[in-house]
């Protein structure tokens, strides 16, 4: 067997070993990117304009997630009632672009940070598996952030509690989670990727 040390080539299994240490980093890397536009998202109703007028941290936080879900176009579901808060909200203190651009930037930003410092042998494999591997990590999060956002519908619609939960739509949660990420991590990966290769 040849070493890595006198030809320069890497065995099967130490490129394997490479490739999921890349693919571990680019999940941290998507959770990363989930995290960052979920605290965004918060840090425009704790410090700047924007209100929802709760006290209860608890719910504050789930409310902030709902806000986070609704600006990647995933509905609030009452019963037969589908409520985006981004988009339906009259007079909002912060225009719904906004809130809109905190998702993609933060999946292109944590996006563009990853392939700066990462990188594989081939360009195509580079963004393949870093397009991937940030959508893994951040679809999880997705799937588990809407099965946790669940408020009473009466926070939401204002009426008497009716003892209906409002949720998110976990099918459109995965789906969106799982479009921006392979969308925006790939051609931001792409691009970074191209310009350093």
């Amino acid at each position: 067997m040849e070493s890595t040390a006198t030809t320069g080539v890497e065995s099967p299994p130490m490129q394997s070993k490479r490739l999921a240490r890349f693919c571990a980093r680019g999940v941290s890397f998507g959770i990363l990117a989930y995290l960052v536009g979920y605290l965004l998202v918060a840090a425009l109703f704790v410090f700047g304009p924007a209100s929802i007028g709760k006290s209860d941290t608890v719910i504050e936080l789930k409310l902030f997630g709902f806000v986070f879900y609704n600006a990647q176009f995933v509905p609030i579901a009452i019963g037969n009632i589908s409520l985006n808060l981004v988009t339906q909200t009259p007079d909002p203190t912060v225009p719904p672009l906004v809130y809109q651009l905190i998702p993609v930037l933060s999946i292109g930003v944590v996006s563009a940070v990853f392939a700066v410092r990462n990188r594989l042998d081939g360009l195509v494999e580079t963004v393949v598996y870093s397009g991937a591997s940030v959508t893994v990590g951040y679809v999880v999060l997705s799937i588990v952030g809407a099965l946790f956002v669940t408020v009473p519908s009466s926070i939401l619609l204002g009426i008497s509690p009716s003892g209906t939960m409002a949720h998110l739509d976990t099918t459109m949660a995965a789906a969106v989670g799982a479009a921006y990420p392979i969308v925006i991590a790939t051609v931001v990966t792409g691009i970074v990727a191209f310009v350093r290769r």
